[in-house]
């Protein structure tokens, strides 16, 4: 792989290193655009030779020609007038000693080398201790998936409860309004009747108490399971992308090649997938509420910020 281009993917404080060894004498520009044929040369070799050196300056020269028409094709003036001007300072500079840029362009070439292999000697010093941190973390954040998998299906069969709970208390409901009405209408209540109507008032009323405790714990099912989701999709986008990217850019100037997208992709994919499940956990209770609410009724109470906090989250990790 170019030399160049691996050191184009390396963090910001790594590419401070590459800056520095360059100036207006040989500015990064000439490096820049004309590195491919910069690296097809052995500089080691030009910068023994003066009569070699002069050949590859006015090579150097030509290559920059061929630059310029380029830029002048695309009608880029602000670059045909750099071009001109670092054209202008290379012969003010090395017309009379081109063997100093052969030594100059080769010491960069060197420098340049040092910081890759700088890079993956200390990848490599780092790698064995905290390869088991990181299989610590993975593990961790696996069991942190599983989780949020486990506590969706658990407040998936909770809603389905909570959904014959409702119809059951709510055909028990109208049963007994029917019937009162009925006695209200006819003869007067016997008291055996009366009897039975209390009994099953209160059977109703057990049976609301029911009702309103599973919706909190619905509710706060779902409460949680955002916030286990917040967690884990913290540490993703914080933690193990920007991880992720430091070993891709590793991998891409020589080091260990970087296996870890797959399993990137499978821990976004189930929060994802989590997340989509609660909102149809919450349009579901949406619908219960509907058909049924009261007052302190724990659904209406939490149910427009549980939807905002789950879109949020979900377009966060769209988005990322």
């Amino acid at each position: 792989m170019a030399q160049w281009f691996q050191l184009q993917q390396l963090d910001s404080k790594y590419l401070e290193q590459v800056d520095q060894l360059y100036d207006d004498t040989f500015p990064m520009e000439i490096r820049q655009y004309l590195s491919a044929w910069i690296e097809s040369h052995d500089w080691d070799m030009v910068a023994t030779s003066v009569s070699l050196a002069a050949v590859r300056f006015h090579d150097l020269l030509a290559q920059l020609d061929i630059q310029y028409s380029r830029f002048a094709l695309e009608n880029n003036f602000l670059l045909q007038h750099n071009i001109r001007k670092i054209k202008r300072n290379l012969q003010d500079h090395f017309q009379e000693y081109p063997l100093q840029m052969a030594m100059i362009i080769c010491n960069c070439l060197k420098e340049e080398k040092k910081i890759l292999a700088s890079i993956i000697k200390k990848e490599d010093n780092v790698g064995s201790t905290p390869n088991n941190m990181v299989l610590d973390k993975q593990k961790e954040l696996d069991n942190n998936v599983k989780d949020l998998r486990n506590r969706v299906q658990d407040a998936e069969h909770e809603i389905k409860s909570l959904e014959d709970l409702q119809d059951e208390h709510d055909f028990k409901k109208k049963t007994l309004q029917s019937r009162v009405e009925q006695e209200v209408n006819g003869m007067a209540q016997l008291q055996a009747v009366r009897k039975e109507i209390r009994e099953e008032e209160i059977v109703i009323r057990k049976m609301f108490i029911k009702l309103n405790i599973t919706r909190g714990v619905v509710v706060n099912q779902i409460s949680d399971i955002l916030c286990l989701a917040e967690q884990i999709q913290f540490n993703l986008v914080t933690v193990e992308v920007p991880e992720w990217k430091h070993r891709q850019q590793i991998a891409c100037i020589g080091g260990p090649p970087n296996a870890c997208l797959d399993q990137l992709q499978i821990w976004f994919t189930a929060v994802a997938e989590g997340l989509q499940q609660v909102r149809q956990q919450l349009k579901k209770l949406q619908e219960l509420e509907q058909k049924y609410t009261y007052e302190n009724d724990p659904i209406t109470q939490g149910k427009s910020a549980l939807e905002e906090r789950a879109l949020t989250l979900f377009k966060y990790l769209i988005v990322k």
